[in-house]
């Protein structure tokens, strides 16, 4: 069987469904009590079937009237049980509610508590962030005097904190003597300091 015959088979079976369902509901709406409410009201003493309840008037002129009536899904209103059911109605939907409103406020603590954890946290990293914020400037202060030769006269200001002569640090380095003499002048300042 190919794929197009197995759509086929499928859109008939939904049709023949869907047919199904259109001839049972208006064959519900024709005889509003089902056959479980039919047997049960034949079987209580006293009971009348909805066959043996004469039409009144206005029963009649409401079906003559309007031929959409034969489709209307709505239960037809039993004497005395609207009452009943109103309450017990009323009474679930408060059920339901109490509930509702307890299970919000069980969601509604268990965010709360997450927000208190999530603020604990927050608090605890910014701790944490304002000590390495203090740990990064300290040795950025420590590094600045260091880093505040160029990198050409790295070379020469070692040689000069080791002590060594203008003439000699001129001459290793490659820079003139004028040079030198400032480097060796910022280092004797420097250990001064």
């Amino acid at each position: 069987m190919s794929l197009r015959q197995a759509l086929w088979i499928l859109v008939l079976l939904l049709l023949l469904l869907a047919g199904w369902q259109f001839l049972r509901a208006v064959w519900l709406s024709r005889d509003p009590m089902s056959q479980l409410e039919a047997s049960a009201a034949s079987s209580a003493p006293g009971a009348t079937s909805r066959q043996q309840v004469p039409a009144t008037s206005a029963d009649a002129a409401a079906g003559e009237d309007d031929g959409s009536e034969a489709l209307d899904y709505a239960p037809e209103p039993r004497p005395g049980a609207d009452v009943a059911e109103a309450a017990a109605g009323s009474g679930a939907d408060a059920f339901r509610a109490t509930l509702e409103t307890q299970r919000v406020r069980r969601l509604l603590e268990g965010q709360q508590a997450l927000v208190e954890q999530q603020r604990a946290e927050i608090e605890m990293l910014q701790t944490e962030l304002a000590g390495l914020r203090q740990q990064v400037e300290e040795t950025l202060h420590a590094q600045l005097p260091q880093s505040a030769t160029s990198p050409e006269y790295a070379e020469a200001r070692r040689l000069a904190e080791q002590g060594l002569g203008a003439d000699e640090i001129a001459a290793r380095c490659g820079i003139s003597i004028a040079e030198a003499g400032l480097l060796l002048a910022l280092a004797r300042n420097g250990e001064r300091q």
